[in-house]
């Protein structure tokens, strides 16, 4: 199987939705941007020209070699061989061909961090997944992105438009940051919506937390807010429990 194939990579050759990336971000002069998945370099550079920083990560060691001659020539950007979700830059402008893989983790660190928008490249199903109000498909991810983002469809872009072609197309989302969670909060989340199906007063009682909330409603229709409102009571109340 190709490398990029595991490694969830699929590298942008569409000029049109690059181009696309580029004026949804917005970048200027003032902004210091954060990319994960340099690849091919293509994006890397068009946000060199824009901004005052910017600061791409590769996971892949080969891949980070070989752009390096061709991204060399901008003084402005820092090139990392390594995981971008466990570095910690500041930035203002996140954006991201994400490795499908990796979607989830994008979307959780960038609920604890402080910026302004982001602009990334997701599978379509899983932006159905972020967006969802209700149904199957609302999870601790949907409630989690909808509290702390608001999030807009930009387009949807064809698998054609990658190279290896992956197997399903995808969404642009262009994102702007509403408020910020603790890791506790997130954790507490993806706990709580384990009890999907259930009703609120029976997860509470798993948890002995007597909080004021409709206890008959179930999991799933929560708002954001008082799901986020939840965990951040059982994130407590576990911590609380440990000390």
């Amino acid at each position: 199987m190709n490398k990029r194939r595991l490694l969830g990579q699929h590298m942008l050759v569409d000029s049109y939705t690059l181009n696309k990336i580029i004026d949804c971000a917005e970048i200027g002069r003032q902004d210091v941007v954060f990319e994960v998945g340099t690849g091919n370099g293509i994006l890397t550079a068009e946000l060199c020209k824009r901004a005052s920083k910017v600061v791409s990560c590769e996971v892949d060691s080969e891949l980070a070699k070989k752009v390096l001659p061709t991204l060399g020539k901008y003084s402005n950007l820092v090139l990392i061989n390594s995981d971008g979700f466990k570095t910690n830059y500041d930035f203002n402008v996140f954006v991201s061909n994400l490795p499908y893989s990796r979607s989830r983790t994008a979307i959780e660190w960038l609920a604890e961090r402080d910026f302004d928008r982001a602009v990334v490249m997701v599978q379509k199903e899983f932006a159905a997944k972020l967006l969802a109000k209700h149904g199957s498909n609302y999870r601790a991810i949907s409630v989690l992105a909808q509290y702390c983002f608001d999030i807009e469809q930009v387009m949807h872009v064809s698998k054609n438009s990658f190279y290896p072609k992956p197997k399903v197309d995808s969404v642009l989302l262009k994102i702007t940051k509403k408020q910020k969670v603790s890791k506790g909060t997130i954790r507490s989340l993806k706990l709580l919506f384990s009890f999907k199906g259930k009703k609120v007063s029976s997860a509470l009682r798993k948890f002995k937390i007597d909080a004021n909330m409709k206890s008959d409603k179930r999991i799933e229709r929560l708002s954001p807010e008082e799901a986020v409102r939840l965990a951040e009571i059982i994130a407590q109340e576990r911590l609380l429990q440990t000390i």
